[in-house]
C-alpha cells in the first residue's frame, strides 16, 4: 500500500509539472502585411533586460530585416511595422525568463502578438536558454511557428 501511494504522489508531481511546461500563445503577422514589406521600427523597453532587445535584433538581422531602435514611450508612426516588447526574469535556483510578450503594430492596429509563459514550478525546462526562447517569440509572431510547435520544441529539451 505505501508503494502505491508514492506511486500516486510521482504521477501527480509528473502530471501538475507538465501541465505546466513553458509555453506559447499568439497570433501570427499576416502574410499580407509581411508582403508589403513594411519598414520596422522596435521600441525599446526600458524595464527588460538588454539581451531580449540583442536577440530581437540578430533574429530580424538574420531572417533579412531591416529595422530601427527608438527609446521607450516614442510615437508609432503609422507607416512602420512597431514591434513593442517586455520580457520578465524569476530568481529559482536560478534566473530564467519566466513571462514575455512581443506584439507587431501597422497601420494603427495590432497585427500579431506572442506570449510566452514559464511557470514557477517542479518542471525545470524553465532554466534553459532565454535567447532561443525569445527566437522562437519572433518565429510565432513572423508565422515561421504555431504557437504550438514553437512551445513542442521548447518542451522537448
Amino acid at each position: 500500500m505505501k508503494s502505491f501511494k508514492v506511486f500516486i504522489v510521482l504521477v501527480l508531481a509528473g502530471f501538475m509539472s507538465a501541465c505546466s511546461a513553458p509555453s506559447y500563445k499568439g497570433a501570427p503577422i499576416s502574410d499580407s502585411t509581411l508582403g508589403s514589406n513594411p519598414e520596422i521600427v522596435i521600441v525599446k523597453d526600458s524595464e527588460t533586460k538588454e539581451g531580449f532587445l540583442d536577440t530581437i535584433k540578430q533574429w530580424l538581422t538574420k531572417n533579412g530585416y531591416g529595422y530601427e531602435v527608438k527609446p521607450d514611450d516614442s510615437k508609432h508612426d503609422l507607416e512602420k511595422m512597431t514591434i513593442e516588447y517586455v520580457g520578465h526574469w524569476k530568481w529559482d535556483l536560478a534566473l530564467y525568463l519566466s513571462q514575455a510578450e512581443v506584439e507587431a503594430f501597422y497601420k494603427g492596429q495590432r497585427v500579431g502578438e506572442v506570449n510566452y509563459t514559464a511557470a514557477n514550478n517542479l518542471n525545470f525546462n524553465k532554466f534553459s536558454n532565454a535567447e532561443e526562447r525569445i527566437e522562437y517569440m519572433l518565429d510565432v509572431l513572423f508565422g515561421k511557428l504555431t504557437p504550438a510547435e514553437a512551445t513542442a520544441r521548447i518542451n522537448e529539451k
